[in-house]
This record gives structure tokens, sequence and C-alpha cells, in this order.
């Protein structure tokens, strides 16, 4: 199980080991997926988390939120999620796209 200490000493040196632009997501038990921004507080049954706004019930991004996590723009939608320990299934951390790296589609 996920748990304080993991939040605490582990995720860190997880990140720095994918690099800077690593992103983290914590994916729930029921199936939801949070995009995490930066960790705010960890307690001993829980983590509070900052993540990215959400995606709407139809897929698309709302308003600019996608900004910062598709082109490295500011969003303006952050939100702040308090998430029980024994709610999270596992922490998904994928290398991020660098800032000079190639982009995927037309341009």
């Amino acid at each position: 199980m996920i748990d304080a200490t993991y939040f605490r000493e582990q995720l860190a040196r997880d990140v720095q080991a994918i690099g800077a632009s690593a992103v983290v997501e914590l994916r729930l038990l029921g199936g939801h997926m949070h995009r995490v921004r930066a960790v705010v507080d960890v307690s001993d049954g829980h983590v509070t988390v900052e993540r990215f706004a959400a995606r709407s019930d139809e897929g698309a991004w709302e308003g600019d939120a996608w900004r910062e996590q598709v082109l490295g723009g500011p969003a303006k939608e952050v939100e702040r999620v308090i998430v029980p320990f024994e709610s999270i299934l596992d922490v998904i951390l994928s290398p991020g796209r660098a800032a000079a790296g190639a982009r995927i589609g037309f341009g």
C-alpha cells in the first residue's frame, strides 16, 4: 500500500530518477486519476496534493487548463485534493516532454 513514507521519502527519489519533467499521476481504486502538480501535505492517513484541473466529461480540456500540462504555459485551474492512502491504487511516473524536444503532430 502507498503510505506516508512513500510521499515523504521515496516519491522525490522516483521523480529525480525520471528527470525534472516527470509527470506524476495518482490512480485511485474507483478509476479516477489525479495529475499531481505538487504535494502540499502528508499525514498518517492521507496526502494533500495540488492537481491540474480535470478534463470535462466529454474528454475536452476545460478552458486553458491544458496549457501547462501540454505546452508548459501557465495553468489557470489548479485544485487541492485530499486523498486517503487506502484509496490509491498506484502512483504512475512518466517522463514529460522536454522543453526543446520534438512535438507530436504538425509544427
